[in-house]
């Protein structure tokens, strides 16, 4: 996804933009094998839905058309977290809840339609090429997917690299004689199953979605119940440190009846199934400081996982991605325009600014389970603490809960939860 919103936004400041994809693209929406998370459960939070909508004016009513279905945590979805049951209640904080394929379907086939976008389907790129004196990117090499033919290049004023977290940048800035970037990563040893299912409105009565999360440190298990287009449901069961859902009818149901909340259990044998089981392993979250280098090519740059990548349990992956672009499109506008010198240290200073609070969100959460693997400050221990108290407050507190969805939503910064009023009723809700 980060590599089809960079290409949406470079095709609005460059006269020709190449997307290269290892994948044969289908002109339907379906899984393809480069997004193996692809058949997992994907939501776009509210900040990322309307940075899409800047991205593409008319996405949002083509999805909901194509029967995406808009959810209001508070009023539509049942959420149990940190021991309880969130209050329900009308909050305006609305996740778009779809498949992977079916949004990268609308998007691609926008992307695409742009007069100045061609691409390179089932290649791959081998390498970067550069001045004599390393100094600046000026294009890649390239070879089909399944090796076959000779190594080809093409040149470029900018190389983007969205590929995935398996990215091959750090070791080609080392090649080249820079330093690889600071890499921050925090082991979770997520795994979780997912089938999907036929959706009627009697399944879950009362409310459009579920969501069951662990109270750490005793639980580590997690489940979800999300619609998707075409009346159906995904289920998701999984868990941290090698708590992992089974691949199979009867260990399925029965890790769903481990859940903290039944209602999943509940729903799951009565559904009628239309997938077979889909595996996804997720070890850690990564990121690496690009914007900490002290040296950096020019014209070249680093989106998408291949930055930083999330446990995706807390759906904030596309919603990044989409930031990031944002964020690209802001340096090319800037007042600095279409000068691509110093583009690369302005932009990374930019997107990190979208990625720290998803980062911080993601793995302080990630870091209550004793067994995951990170640096654990004091000033993280009194985040969690307080953070403790603003979800026990949430479960009673429509007022809390709505800060707290706002940040979760990404729409407003982690620092919010700090005013004055919500640290008194958060403190007065939590520590009952």
């Amino acid at each position: 996804m980060a590599g089809l919103l960079a290409t949406r936004v470079l095709a609005r400041h460059f006269t020709m933009v190449t997307l290269i994809e290892r994948d044969r693209l289908s002109d339907r929406a379906e899984h393809r094998k480069g997004v193996p998370q692809g058949q997992h459960f994907h939501i776009l939070l509210k900040r990322g839905e309307r940075a899409l909508t800047q991205l593409f004016p008319d996405l949002g009513t083509a999805l909901v058309a194509g029967g995406a279905t808009v959810v209001d945590i508070g009023a539509d979805m049942q959420i149990y977290q940190f021991g309880g049951f969130k209050i329900r209640c009308p909050t305006g904080a609305d996740l778009l809840f779809l498949s992977r394929p079916f949004l990268e379907w609308h998007v691609r086939s926008r992307v695409l339609s742009a007069g100045n976008v061609t691409t390179r389907q089932e290649h791959e790129v081998t390498g970067l090429v550069t001045t004599e004196d390393r100094g600046r990117v000026t294009g890649v090499t390239l070879a089909r997917a399944d090796r076959a033919g000779p190594l080809e290049t093409l040149a470029a004023d900018l190389v983007v690299d969205a590929s995935d977290r398996g990215s091959q940048t750090p070791a080609w800035l080392e090649a080249f004689g820079y330093p690889k970037p600071p890499e921050t990563t925090v082991t979770v040893d997520i795994g979780y199953t997912s089938r999907v299912y036929r959706r009627t409105p009697r399944d879950l009565p009362g409310t459009k979605a579920a969501y069951a999360l662990p109270k750490p440190p005793g639980e580590r298990r997690f489940g979800a119940l999300f619609p998707m287009e075409g009346d159906r449901w995904i289920a998701e069961l999984g868990g941290w440190l090698g708590e992992h859902a089974p691949a199979h009818e009867q260990g399925f149901l029965e890790f769903a009846r481990s859940l903290p909340s039944p209602e999943i259990a509940r729903a799951l044998p009565r559904l009628e199934p239309l997938s077979d089981f889909a595996v996804h392993r997720f070890p850690a979250n990564r990121r690496r400081h690009y914007e900490r280098t002290d040296r950096f090519p020019e014209r070249y740059l680093v989106v998408g996982d291949a930055m930083c990548s999330f446990n995706p349990v807390y759906g904030q992956g596309m919603t990044v991605s989409a930031l990031e672009a944002q964020a690209l499109d802001g340096c090319l506008s800037g007042p600095n325009g279409m000068d691509l010198r110093g583009l690369a240290p302005r932009f990374f200073e930019e997107a990190a600014r979208a990625i720290d609070p998803a980062w911080l969100l993601t793995t302080s959460e990630d870091l209550r389970h004793p067994g995951a693997g990170g640096a654990r400050p004091m000033t993280l221990r009194l985040l969690n603490w307080y953070t403790g108290c603003v979800f026990r407050a949430a479960a009673r507190d429509a007022e809390v809960l709505r800060a707290f969805l706002e940040v979760m939503g990404l729409v407003r910064r982690p620092v919010s939860l700090l005013r004055p009023r919500i640290v008194a009723r958060a403190l007065a809700g939590g520590l009952r």
